[in-house]
């Protein structure tokens, strides 16, 4: 069985009724002039009721006319409103002065130091280095940069005796010295 075959007899057995009208060829069509004169009847129909023809007329005053008009006006109020409400809202601040009392608290240098710990990806490098205490040198010690207090000290040792330590060290010792 085709398709079209089974949707007849689906259709057969659904609605009987639609079968038949589809059936019917001369109820599914329009009149040769039907649209052409419905116009005319639908005029026609409503002259003899009393009514007219609605004419094309121009309005007097234009768009001066419709500005006095209280829907206008509401609007332009509504526009005006929403403008002054929305300057309120957006323009900026002024910065209000900070409390005494703000200045009168002071902070522990471990609660300070646990917010930097914690914080520490929210800083420059410039702002650490800048709360960085300064390292404490002393006057006595009189080093370049470059030297250390050993050797300073290894300075101060004559060849003779740098050959003699070098004579009682293992070769371990040695080792991890270089």
């Amino acid at each position: 069985m085709s398709k079209k075959e089974t949707l007849k007899e689906e259709l057969e057995s659904l609605s009987p009724f639609l079968q038949q009208q589809k059936q019917r060829r001369e109820s599914m069509h329009v009149p040769a002039d039907y649209f052409d004169q419905l116009e005319d009847a639908v005029f026609s129909k409503l002259e003899s009721e009393g009514a007219l023809r609605p004419a094309m007329t121009a309005r007097h005053g234009g768009v001066l006319r419709s500005l006095w008009k209280p829907r206008m006006w509401a609007a332009a109020a509504a526009v005006a409103v929403i403008a002054v409400a929305s300057w309120w809202m957006l323009r900026p601040q002024p910065l209000s002065p900070v409390p005494d009392a703000m200045y009168t608290e002071t902070l522990t240098e471990d609660e300070i130091e646990e917010y930097v710990i914690d914080n520490i990806t929210e800083f420059d490098s410039e702002q650490l280095a800048s709360i960085a205490p300064e390292p404490e040198l002393s006057e006595t010690t009189n080093t370049t940069p470059n030297e250390t207090p050993d050797s300073k000290a290894l300075d101060d040792i004559s060849p003779a005796e740098m050959e003699n330590l070098l004579q009682q060290m293992s070769e371990e010792e040695l080792e991890s010295l270089l």
